[in-house]
């Protein structure tokens, strides 16, 4: 595990392979550890850093003396890029994909290739009057800030698998993995906030990378809603829809997601 110090921000993060770079941005309630079979396919032709984003790892937690913004987010990102002189390519899930279009927004024309899949930038569909799936994100967000305020991590646990594996999955899930998933909830408490922070889809107008978004047919509204709008307005990004896997397809259909990732970073 490498480490990085940029000031006050301690990132780490797994550092493998030679050549062009590329970062991987994770989900919430995981970790870099993630990305691991991705990383086994590109380490043989690129530089992959993947860093813990706040909170995960040794990486500098959030703490309540601030409110999360996806550019404080994007900050850890930015760190990884410091000093790099090649084109960098970006993949991005969830909340990690949150980080990564503003982290892609302020490097401009540095970013060559942008990967994104079911990005959590919720705040956008009120913006833009899509009142339904914001209200299930407002949903989730209050019971996010109910539950993991009052210290009930294990309720919220199985709130937030429930909503982002299937309904069901949290009943599935091994009690060893659900005191680990309940373990890993602080930092998703202060990520929610920065996804109510008022934006609209034009604010990612900067990312100049060539862009492949993807989702899964079966995911959730505010997650189906938030792609569609980042289509309509950015058109000439690539769409890939998986058929299924839900919000977790990376992890859940990992052989499929990676290919067409690979497939993506290796297009010139």
């Amino acid at each position: 595990m490498a480490m990085i110090q940029a000031g006050d921000l301690t990132v780490d993060l797994i550092d493998e392979g030679s050549g062009p770079p590329v970062l991987l941005s994770h989900s919430s309630v995981s970790g870099n550890r993630q990305w691991k079979k991705l990383i086994e396919m590109l380490r043989g032709r690129y530089r992959v850093l993947a860093p813990n984003l706040h909170g995960y790892g040794q990486t500098t937690a959030w703490t309540e003396d601030g409110t999360m913004t996806l550019d404080a987010a994007a900050r850890v990102l930015l760190a990884v890029c410091d000093g790099l002189d090649q084109p960098i390519r970006i993949v991005g899930h969830s909340w990690g994909g949150s980080a990564a279009m503003a982290a892609a927004t302020q490097l401009g024309a540095r970013v060559s290739h942008l990967a994104l899949f079911e990005p959590m930038n919720v705040a956008i569909l009120r913006d833009h009057g899509i009142v339904d799936a914001w209200a299930e994100g407002a949903g989730m967000y209050a019971d996010v800030k109910r539950l993991g305020g009052a210290g009930d991590w294990m309720a919220l646990a199985k709130r937030f698998t429930d909503y982002f594996n299937g309904d069901g999955a949290w009943e599935a899930t091994p009690p060893e993995r659900q005191k680990a998933v309940a373990a890993l909830l602080l930092p998703n408490y202060y990520e929610w906030d920065a996804t109510q922070k008022p934006n609209r889809a034009e604010d990612f107008s900067g990312i100049r990378a060539r862009t492949l978004l993807m989702r899964s047919a079966d995911t959730r509204l505010v997650l189906y809603a938030v792609s569609d709008l980042l289509r309509s307005t950015y058109p000439a990004w690539q769409f890939h829809e998986f058929p299924d896997g839900g919000h977790m397809a990376p992890l859940t259909r990992a052989e499929a997601f990676n290919q067409r990732v690979v497939a993506f970073l290796d297009a010139s």
